[in-house]
C-alpha cells in the first residue's frame, strides 16, 4: 500500500496542475467605470456564469483602476456579471471559442441606482474573499462541498485554515478557540459543538476575526487580550424553518452509533438541540458528509463509549436585551492500555530503565450551564453578564505493572490497584458594566469577575513492590491505603479602567485591578489497624490541611496612537503580588511579597487592505498549583512519588509576538507568517530525585533560563477559478526551538529542543462528480543535553493522507480516507509504521434525497496503533497504547430540512447578504 501511495499522489497533483497550464492561454480582460464621470470602480465583483443555468463558475474582483481578468476560461458560452454597491448591475453574453486566446471587453459602463428601488430585490454577486479590518470574510457559496456535508468540511476548503483529526481548528497557524453564530456562542466555547452540528449549506458567510476582548473592543485600546474565532452567518432563507439530520448504526464487534439534531432559526432567534451516542471513540456527532459517522479520534487513546446531550438558546429578549445560553451532558467511559518503556541517563556509561504495564477504566459524567446577557441600557450604558456552571464527577481503576532495572540488573518490580472516586462542582462568571461619555473617546469600565468551587475526592491504594540486590529480594513494601482530600477555592476581583482622549490620534487608558484568590487543601490518609477491616488508622505522616490566600493590585497605564495605516499602544503596568501560606496540621505560615513591573506594547501597520504587519508584547504571571503547594507526598504509585513544596514562588513570563499576513482576493492566495518567543522567570519545573533501590521522587521548584521561540509560514492559493472544479493548495511549515532546565539528583541539566514540521495538503473538486483531498507532512525532532551526551536523540514522523467521494449513477456514493504514519528513532518495537483505510458506499433513497444508507468499514487493512515520544531532561519515554480496530457498520440517516418565507431573485446563484449584525 505505502508503495502506490505516493506515486499515485504525486500523478493526481501532476495532472491537476497539466489542466490547468493547458488552459491559460485563454484570458477575458475588460475595465469598469463610471458611466457619467468615467472614474474607474475598484473592487467590483465580477462574474461569469455559465449561460444555460447561471451557475456561477469564476469570480474575481476588479482591481485599484476597475481593470480584470479571467485566466484559463475553457470554450464555452457564458454570461458576464458586474456588481458594485450603489449602481445598476451589468450583463454580457460571451462565447468563447476553441481558438480565442484573448477576449477584450474593452470599457464597461456600469449606471448609478436611483433614489426608488424596484419592486423586486436582485442580490449582487460577491467576492470569494473580502478583507475587512481584522476580519477575513469567505462568501461559503465560493467553495464547493460535497452534498450533506457538515461545516468542517467546508473550513477545509478555505485557504489559510487547517482541520486535525479531532476536529482542532488552526487559522493561519493559530488554534480557533472560540465559533459564534451569527455572532452569538453556540453551545459555549467548544468550537467543534457548530462546526460538527451545523450543515454547510446553511452557511452564508464565515468571518476569520481576530477577536479583542469585550473591554478592548469597548474602548477601542489593545488589551493583549486576542483570539482567534470564526464566526458564521446563516442564510437569512434558513432563519425561517427547521433542519436536522438523524443517524443510527449497528456493526461488527456490539459497535454502535446514534445521533441527531434539530435546528430552528427565527430571524434573531436560535434553538438548537443535539444527542450522540457511540462506542466508536467519536467525540463529536459526525453525520453523513465526507466521513460520515467515522469522525473517530483514529489514534486516541483506548476504547470511549459516549453520551452526549444538550440544548443552546439565543434571542433577542427586549430592545437592546440578548440572551444567549446552552446546557450540555457528556458522560464517557474509556478503557485504556498501556505499555510504557523509559530510559534515564545518569551518566556515561549508566542508565535506569523503567517498564510499566498499565490497564485503566475511566468513568466521567459533565454538566456544563453557560450564558451570555448583553443589555444595551441606552446609548451611553451597557452591561454585559456571563455566569458559568459546571460539575464532573468520576471513579478511576487502574492497575500497574512495573519493572526498574539498573543496566541489566533488576532493582524492583511491583504490582498496584487505584480505586478513586471525584466530585467537582464550579461556579464562574464576570460582569462588564461600560459607560461612554458625550465626549468621543472618554469611556469607564469595571470588570467584576468571580468563582467558586472545590473537588472531593476518595481513594484506595494498594502496592506490593520487591526490591532486590545482587538479583535477590532484600525487601518487600506493602501499601493498603485510604486517602481523602477535600479542596475549595474562592476567587473574586475586578478591574476598572478609564480612558480619554488627548488629541486627533491619541488616547490616555489608566486602569486599576485587584485580585483576591482563597484556597484550602485538607488532606487525610488511613491505614487499617487490622487486615481485612476498615481504614481506620489516621497515618500522620500522609496527613496534611493547610489554607492560601494570594493577591494582587495591579495598576498601569497606556497610550495609544492612531494613524491612517498604523497605530501603536504603549503601557506599563506594576503589579504588587502577596501570598499567605499557612499549614494548619503543623502550625506554620509562609508569607511571600513579589513585585512585577511589565511594559505593555503593540503595534499595528496596514500596508495595505489586504497587507498587515502586527507586533506585541506582553507580561503575565501564573500562580502555583494546590497539588504543587501542599507538602505532603503522594505515594498512590510507590515508585513515582510526588511531594508539594509550598516555597514555590509565582512566575513571570515574558511573551513577544510579530505577525504578518497577506490575502489576494484575485488570486485567492493567502500569506501567513508569525514568530513567538517566551522568556519565563520563576518557572516552576520538577526537581527529580533517583534512589537506590529503584524509586523516584519528583518535587517542583522555581528556576531562571527557560525560554521557548516558534516561527511558523502558512501559505495557501487556488489553482484555478472555476468554482465548479476548483484546487486548493494549502503549505505549512513550523519550527520550535526551546531550552528547558531541570534536575537530576542535584544536578543541573539544560535540553535543547529543535523540532521542525514541513506539511501540504490540497482539495481538488470536479462538480458534482467527486471531489479529492490530499497530503501530507514530515516531522523533524531534535534534543541535546548539556550532562550527558548520550541523551542526544534524533527522530522523525511522517504522514500521507488520501480522502476522496465519487458520486455515481441511481444516488450511490463511493468514498475512502487513507492515512499512512511511519515513526523513526525510537526504542526497540516502536518504530511502527501502518496505514488506516476507511471506506463507504452510500445510497441515497426518497424523491428530495432525505434518507441516506450506508455501508461503511474502519481500519479496513487492521493496522492501527498509537504511539508517542516524549524527551524532557534526561528522560525519553516511549509509550503505546491500546486503539480502537477493524469493525464494519450499516446506519441509515435522515435529513430535515423544511424552510420557508418569501423568496428573493439572486445573480448568479448566490445568496442574499445576511443583516446587519
Amino acid at each position: 500500500m505505502k508503495q502506490l501511495f505516493l506515486p499515485i499522489l504525486t500523478a493526481l497533483l501532476a495532472l491537476v496542475t497539466t489542466a490547468s497550464a493547458q488552459q491559460e492561454a485563454v484570458r477575458i480582460t475588460g475595465s469598469l467605470t463610471d458611466r457619467v464621470n468615467r472614474e474607474p470602480l475598484p473592487n467590483a465583483a465580477v462574474a461569469l456564469l455559465a449561460s444555460k443555468d447561471s451557475a456561477v463558475l469564476f469570480t474575481t474582483v476588479a482591481d485599484g483602476k476597475g481593470a480584470f481578468t479571467f485566466k484559463g476560461t475553457p470554450p464555452g458560452r457564458y454570461v458576464l456579471s458586474v456588481t458594485y454597491l450603489g449602481y445598476t448591475p451589468l450583463t454580457r453574453n460571451l462565447h468563447v471559442t476553441d481558438t480565442t486566446r484573448l477576449l477584450a471587453l474593452g470599457t464597461l459602463a456600469l449606471l448609478r441606482k436611483g433614489v426608488n428601488l424596484q419592486e423586486v430585490e436582485i442580490v449582487e454577486a460577491k467576492p470569494p474573499i473580502t478583507i475587512k479590518e481584522d476580519t477575513i470574510e469567505f462568501n461559503a457559496g465560493s467553495f464547493k462541498v460535497r452534498e450533506n456535508a457538515l461545516v468542517e468540511d467546508l473550513l477545509k476548503k478555505l485557504p489559510g485554515i487547517q482541520v486535525e483529526k479531532d476536529g482542532t481548528i488552526k487559522a493561519n497557524g493559530e488554534t480557533v478557540k472560540r465559533v459564534l453564530v451569527d455572532g452569538k456562542p453556540f453551545f459555549g466555547d467548544d468550537p467543534k459543538m457548530s462546526t460538527r452540528n451545523l450543515p454547510a449549506d446553511v452557511i452564508d458567510k464565515i468571518q476569520l476575526i481576530d477577536r479583542k476582548s469585550d473591554q478592548a473592543q469597548f474602548t477601542g485600546i489593545p488589551d493583549g487580550e486576542t483570539e482567534k474565532a470564526l464566526n458564521l452567518t446563516i442564510k437569512p432563507d434558513r432563519k425561517k424553518g427547521m433542519f436536522g439530520r438523524a443517524s443510527a448504526g449497528y456493526g461488527s464487534d456490539s459497535r454502535f452509533s446514534v445521533s441527531g439534531n434539530a435546528n430552528r432559526f427565527r430571524n434573531t432567534q436560535q434553538l438548537a438541540v443535539v444527542a450522540s451516542g457511540n462506542n466508536v471513540n467519536n467525540t463529536g456527532f459526525g453525520g453523513s458528509g465526507g466521513r460520515g459517522m467515522m469522525m473517530n479520534n483514529a489514534n486516541s487513546e483506548g476504547l470511549m463509549r459516549n453520551w452526549i446531550g444538550g440544548i443552546n438558546y439565543s434571542d433577542n429578549l427586549a430592545k437592546g436585551l440578548r440572551l444567549s445560553s446552552s446546557y450540555f451532558l457528556n458522560d464517557l467511559q474509556r478503557e485504556n492500555e498501556k505499555r510504557v518503556e523509559g530510559e534515564t541517563r545518569l551518566s556515561a556509561d549508566s542508565s535506569r530503565f523503567t517498564n510499566n504495564i498499565n490497564g485503566s477504566l475511566n468513568g466521567t459524567t459533565n454538566h456544563r450551564l453557560n450564558a451570555r446577557m448583553e443589555y444595551d441600557i441606552d446609548s451611553f450604558h451597557s452591561l454585559i453578564v456571563t455566569p458559568n456552571v459546571s460539575w464532573n464527577t468520576g471513579n478511576t481503576y487502574s492497575e500497574n505493572q512495573n519493572t526498574t532495572l539498573m543496566n541489566k540488573d533488576t532493582l524492583n518490580t511491583g504490582r498496584s490497584l487505584t480505586r478513586s472516586s471525584n466530585s467537582t462542582p464550579n461556579l464562574s462568571g464576570s460582569a462588564l458594566f461600560r459607560k461612554k461619555f458625550d465626549k468621543k473617546g472618554r469611556t469607564f469600565s469595571t470588570n467584576l469577575t468571580f468563582g467558586a468551587g472545590g473537588s472531593d475526592v476518595e481513594s484506595v491504594n494498594q502496592s506490593r513492590t520487591a526490591y532486590y540486590k545482587q538479583n535477590a529480594v532484600s525487601e518487600v513494601d506493602s501499601i493498603d491505603q485510604k486517602v481523602t482530600q477535600r479542596n475549595r477555592s474562592n476567587n473574586l476581583g475586578v478591574r476598572m479602567s478609564y480612558t480619554e482622549p488627548l488629541l486627533n490620534d491619541r488616547y490616555l487608558e489608566l486602569n486599576y485591578g485587584y485580585n483576591y484568590n482563597f484556597s484550602s487543601s485538607d488532606r487525610r490518609t488511613f491505614n487499617r489497624s487490622k487486615p481485612g477491616e476498615g481504614y481506620d488508622e489516621l497515618d500522620d505522616s500522609l496527613t496534611n490541611s493547610f489554607s492560601n490566600v494570594y493577591s494582587n493590585h495591579q495598576a498601569g497605564l497606556s497610550l495609544m496612537t492612531q494613524r491612517l495605516r498604523y497605530h501603536y499602544t504603549l503601557g506599563m503596568n506594576v503589579q504588587f503580588n502577596s501570598l499567605n501560606s499557612e499549614n494548619l496540621t503543623k502550625g506554620s505560615e509562609i508569607r511571600q511579597s513579589t513585585v512585577n513591573v511589565s511594559p505593555l506594547a503593540h503595534f499595528n501597520y496596514n500596508f495595505s487592505a489586504k497587507k498587515r504587519l502586527r507586533a506585541s508584547y506582553r507580561g503575565q504571571t501564573k500562580q502555583p498549583t494546590l497539588e504543587q503547594l501542599q507538602p505532603v507526598p503522594d505515594n498512590s504509585n510507590p515508585l513515582f512519588i510526588k511531594e508539594g513544596n509550598p516555597d514555590l514562588r509565582p512566575s513571570f513570563s515574558n511573551n513577544v509576538n510579530i505577525s504578518y499576513n497577506a490575502y489576494n482576493q484575485e488570486s485567492m492566495r493567502s500569506f501567513f507568517a508569525a514568530m513567538n518567543g517566551s522568556f519565563v522567570l520563576n518557572q516552576i519545573v520538577n526537581a527529580t530525585s533517583l534512589t537506590d533501590d529503584g524509586r523516584q521522587v519528583t518535587r517542583p521548584v522555581n528556576v531562571n533560563g527557560n525560554y521557548n521561540f516558534s516561527a511558523f509560514v502558512v501559505n495557501g492559493f487556488s489553482m484555478n477559478q472555476r468554482q465548479d472544479r476548483r484546487t486548493a493548495i494549502n503549505t505549512n511549515t513550523n519550527l520550535t526551538y526551546s531550552r528547558e532546565i531541570s534536575f537530576l539528583n542535584g544536578q543541573q541539566n539544560f535540553t535543547n529542543n529543535f523540532n521542525i514540521t514541513q506539511g501540504a495538503n490540497f482539495n481538488y473538486s470536479h462538480g458534482e462528480l467527486f471531489d479529492i483531498s490530499a497530503g501530507g507532512s514530515v516531522n523533524y525532532n531534535r534534543a541535546r543535553f548539556s550532562v550527558d551526551k548520550r541523551n542526544n536523540t534524533d527522530y522523525f514522523n511522517f504522514g500521507l493522507s488520501l480522502d476522496f467521494n465519487v458520486n455515481l449513477p441511481l444516488g450511490f456514493i463511493i468514498g475512502a480516507d487513507v492515512d499512512y504514519t511511519a515513526n523513526t528513532g525510537r526504542s526497540e518495537g516502536y518504530n511502527l509504521q501502518y496505514t488506516l483505510m476507511n471506506g463507504f458506499v452510500s445510497k441515497s433513497l426518497f424523491s428530495k434525497k432525505q434518507g441516506l444508507l450506508r455501508f461503511q468499514v474502519y481500519d479496513l487493512l487492521n493496522q492501527n496503533v498509537s504511539v508517542n515520544r516524549t524527551v524532557s531532561g534526561n528522560y525519553i519515554e516511549d509509550v503505546e497504547s491500546k486503539v480502537l480496530r477493524q469493525y464494519f457498520m450499516l446506519s441509515f440517516s435522515y435529513f430535515l430540512n423544511s424552510f420557508g418565507g418569501k423568496a428573493t431573485r439572486v445573480v448568479g446563484g448566490m445568496p442574499p447578504p445576511p443583516p446587519a449584525m
